[in-house]
């Protein structure tokens, strides 16, 4: 008799053309893990925002600020409008280390009073997602349909922090 050791070239070609349909079916899976990230990181950034808006109020607060809507107090150089940071670059903008390395932002002035107190939108989006040419275009920065918003409070209230992930 004859010992037969190794595998024959038709089943070396099934093996082949079954991990080559496994892995057609599991790679649109694996191919999204890009835009998770995306919307992990916005996610990420707004528990930032949240959370750092907080403390500022408080050493506002400590201040005596909380209630200041003149728009020129600071708190340890951030510029605040009602105890929060301000949004503008010089406000929440500077609370966020890297921020110029890594994201695209911008304060949104389409709103017909967007540059009064209580009205301030400032939006933010990945670099990777933009020319550097256009990283301080607010309208495409929203164009990525995948960018993050933070809102003044015109109620005095903490800020409204919206993420648009449709896009990511």
């Amino acid at each position: 008799m004859r010992n037969k050791a190794g595998f024959t070239l038709i089943e070396v070609v099934i093996v082949i053309v079954i991990l080559g349909i496994l892995a057609v079916t599991a790679a649109p899976k694996f191919l999204n893990i890009s835009s998770d990230t995306y919307r992990a990181k916005l996610h990420e950034l707004k528990g930032y925002m949240t959370e750092i808006s907080r403390i500022i109020y408080g050493k506002a607060v400590i201040q005596g600020d909380e209630n200041d809507i003149t728009g020129r107090k600071k708190v340890e150089g951030i510029a605040i409008w009602n105890g929060y940071p301000k949004a503008i670059y010089v406000g929440i903008g500077l609370t966020i280390v890297d921020f110029n390395k890594n994201w695209a932002f911008n304060q949104d002035k389409t709103g017909s009073n967007s540059h009064n107190g209580g009205e301030r939108v400032f939006v933010a989006t990945f670099l990777k997602k933009l020319d550097r040419k256009d990283k301080d275009d607010v309208n495409k920065i929203k164009a990525t349909n995948c960018y993050l918003s933070y809102k003044e409070n015109n109620t005095g209230g903490e800020p409204i922090i919206t993420i648009i992930d449709s896009g990511c």
